[in-house]
C-alpha cells in the first residue's frame, strides 16, 4: 500500500510526539470486529500505559457496557481501583461524559447532550421500522438511538458490515426526506447504526476533554477503526480532534494515520492498537 508524502511526514512526527493523553474506541479497536470481549493481551497493554497519562473510552456503547469492559481491563492491574480512576468515559458517541469522583470512588456525570425537540424518538422509531422492517431493531436511550440487527446477522462479519451499511444508506435517505439531518446525524459503526444530536459526537467529546485537561487537542492520541464518511469514528479520526490513528479502515486523507507492521502493511484490530501503544512516546506533566 502506498502513502502520500504528507502522511509519511505526519506518521514520523506522531512517533516523536510526546502524547499527554489517549482515547480509544472499543468495538474493532480494543476488541476484534463483532466480538465483545477485550483480549487479555490488549487489557495488559492498556494497564502498562504510564500512570501519569489520562485515558478515555469513547464509544457508542452505554455506560453499563463500558463499566464491564473497564472492570475487565483494571483486573489486570496491580491496583485495579487506582487504574479505574485514570479513565474518563464518553458513552453514546460522545453524548454523555463521566469522570471519576475520588471521594465517591465512582464515575459521575460530567455533561450530557440532550435529544432535540423534534423529531420525537418514538416518531423516528416508527419511520425507521417502516423503512428497515424486521431487519432493524431500535434501542432507545436517553440521548441516542441505536439500530442493531437480528442475532443471526452477526454470525458473519462480512454480512454484518453489509447489513450495517445497507441500513445506514436507507436511514440517510429517510433523514434527508424529512430534513432530520438539520439537528441529528446517523453514524455507521460497522455492526449497526447510531443516531445522535449533531452537538454530540466523539470529536466534540475530545475537544471538551482537551479543555478539561488543559492540553492542546493534538497532544491526545486517538485510536479508532471507522473513519469513513458516515462512519462511527469519522469526526474522531479526522485529525481535528486529536492525533488520529486507524486500526481499521483508512481514507485518502492524511489522517487517520495507519499502524504499520514491520513489513510496512497496515495492521488492524487490537493487535494494531497494542502495537501502537508500545511504539509511541508519552509526555510529562
Amino acid at each position: 500500500m502506498h502513502f502520500n508524502p504528507a502522511q509519511l511526514t505526519a506518521l514520523d512526527h506522531a512517533f516523536h510526539h510526546p502524547f499527554k493523553a489517549v482515547a480509544f474506541d472499543v468495538d474493532g479497536t480494543l476488541t476484534h470486529f463483532a466480538r465483545f470481549l477485550i483480549p487479555v493481551f490488549m487489557a495488559e497493554a492498556l494497564v502498562q500505559i504510564p500512570e501519569n497519562i489520562p485515558r478515555a473510552i469513547c464509544t457508542g456503547r452505554d455506560l453499563k457496557f463500558i463499566h464491564t469492559q473497564l472492570e475487565h481491563i483494571c483486573s489486570h492491574s496491580p491496583d485495579p481501583q487506582k487504574e479505574q480512576s485514570r479513565w474518563t468515559i464518553f458513552s453514546e458517541n460522545g453524548g454523555q461524559g463521566y469522570r471519576w469522583n475520588a471521594r465517591k470512588k465512582d464515575y459521575e456525570s460530567w455533561f450530557e447532550v440532550p435529544w432535540p425537540a423534534e423529531p420525537k424518538m418514538d416518531t423516528l422509531e416508527a419511520f425507521g421500522k417502516d423503512k428497515l422492517g424486521s431487519q432493524g431493531i431500535f434501542l432507545l436511550r436517553e440521548h441516542t438511538m441505536v439500530i442493531r440487527h437480528p442475532d443471526w446477522v452477526y454470525l458473519s462479519p462480512k454480512f454484518t458490515r453489509f447489513m450495517s451499511r445497507r441500513s445506514h444508506r436507507k436511514m440517510e435517505t429517510l433523514f434527508a426526506k424529512n430534513s432530520w439531518n438539520k439537528d441529528l446525524m446517523i453514524q455507521d459503526s460497522g455492526i449497526g447504526n447510531v443516531i445522535l444530536p449533531k452537538a454530540s459526537g466523539k470529536g466534540h467529546a475530545m475537544l471538551r476533554w482537551a479543555k478539561e485537561l488543559g492540553v492542546p487537542v493534538h497532544d491526545i492520541l486517538v485510536i479508532g477503526d471507522q473513519p469513513e464518511v458516515g462512519g462511527n469514528d469519522e469526526d474522531f479520526l479526522s485529525g481535528h480532534h486529536g492525533t488520529a490513528f486507524s486500526v481499521g479502515g483508512l481514507t485518502h486523507n492524511v489522517y487517520p494515520l495507519p499502524v504499520l507492521s514491520h513489513r510496512g502493511t497496515p495492521m488492524k484490530g487490537p493487535e494494531a492498537t497494542s502495537s501502537l501503544l508500545r511504539r509511541v512516546e508519552w509526555g510529562k506533566w
